[in-house]
C-alpha cells in the first residue's frame, strides 16, 4: 500500500510561520504570515513528523515495534495469527498469515490515512546480475582532464548507491571505487593505505545484507584487515540475528549464523 500525501499527515509541536505562498497572498494583509498547524513538505523536521505520526497510529493499535528495525510493525494473537508490516516512507509492504488479516490491516490503515492499494506485491527486490561489473585489478587514474560538476557527479553516484544497497549487490565493489575516485583522487590524489571490507548475508538462498566499503582504520599486516573485515561482518550477523529473533513467527532459539572466512591465520586469531 502507499500513502498518499504522506508528509502532510504529520502533526506539529513547535510554532512555526511561513510567508504567504505566492498567488495566495491577501489583499491589504500582505505583512502577515501563516503559522503551520500540520507539517509541510521542504521543512526539514517533516519526515520526522510522519514518522511519529505512523508510529503513534500503530502502536496505539496493538502493533509490536521491532526493536533493531524501527520501521517494522507486527500483530499476532494466541493463535499466531497476525500482520508484519514493513514501512519504506510512504510505502508498505504487509505480510500475513491469511487474507482475513489482509482485508482488516488494509481497513485500518485506510481509515486512518488517505492509501492506494497497490495489489499483492509479485516483486520484493529483483536484480540482474553481471559476474564482474569491473576489473578488481585495475587502477583508477586521476582525472587530469576538465573536471566535472561535483554536485552532479555526487548525485549519480547517490543512485548507484541506492540500487547497489537495495536490488543490485553486484556493483557494489564498483560504486565504492567511484566513491573513492569522487572524495580522495579528484581533490588531492593521495592514496590514503586504507583497505576494504566486505560482506554478504543468505537467508532462504538469497543476498538479505551485503556492503562493500573502506575500512575505517589502516591495518599493518594481511591478517589485520581480514580480521577488522570478520569483526565488521560479526557485527552485521549479530544485528541481523536480534531483528529476526523479535520477529513473532520465527522458530526461537535462533541457530547459529555462519561466518566464512578463507585467511587461516585470522581464523586462528578469532580462535584464539
Amino acid at each position: 500500500m502507499d500513502v498518499k500525501t504522506t508528509f502532510l499527515n504529520g502533526d506539529w509541536d513547535e510554532e512555526v510561520y511561513m510567508k504567504q505562498p505566492e498567488g495566495f497572498v491577501m489583499l491589504g494583509n500582505e505583512h502577515k504570515v501563516c503559522k503551520l498547524v500540520k507539517s509541510l513538505y521542504g521543512l526539514k523536521q517533516t519526515p520526522k513528523q510522519w514518522h511519529q505520526k505512523f508510529d503513534e497510529v500503530v502502536l496505539s493499535s496493538g502493533f509490536h515495534l521491532n526493536q533493531f528495525d524501527k520501521c517494522v510493525y507486527s500483530k499476532f494473537d494466541d493463535s499466531s495469527k497476525g500482520v508484519i508490516n514493513c514501512l519504506y516512507v510512504d510505502d508498505m509492504l504487509i505480510f500475513v498469515t491469511d487474507q482475513n488479516q489482509v482485508d482488516k490491516t488494509k481497513k485500518f490503515f485506510s481509515s486512518r490515512f488517505s492509501m492506494k492499494d497497490m495489489g499483492e506485491a509479485d516483486v520484493i527486490l529483483d536484480c540482474s546480475t553481471v559476474s564482474t561489473s569491473m576489473d578488481p585489478v585495475e587502477k583508477l587514474k586521476p582525472n587530469t582532464g576538465k573536471h566535472v560538476d561535483q554536485l552532479e557527479y555526487s548525485r549519480a553516484i547517490g543512485c548507484l548507491m541506492y540500487a547497489m544497497t537495495s536490488t543490485r549487490p553486484d556493483i557494489a565493489y564498483v560504486v565504492g571505487r567511484l566513491k573513492a575516485y569522487s572524495y580522495a583522487s579528484w581533490i588531492n590524489h593521495v592514496e590514503d593505505s586504507s583497505s576494504t571490507s566486505g560482506w554478504v548475508f543468505l537467508l532462504g538462498g538469497g543476498a538479505i545484507s551485503w556492503a562493500f566499503k573502506k575500512q575505517t582504520c589502516i591495518t599493518g599486516s594481511t591478517m589485520e584487515y581480514e580480521f577488522v573485515a570478520l569483526a565488521t561482518a560479526a557485527k552485521e550477523a549479530e544485528w541481523l540475528r536480534n531483528l529476526i529473533h523479535d520477529i513473532p513467527i520465527w522458530p526461537k532459539p535462533i541457530s547459529p549464523i555462519s561466518i566464512r572466512c578463507d585467511s587461516a591465520s585470522t581464523m586462528a586469531r578469532a580462535y584464539s
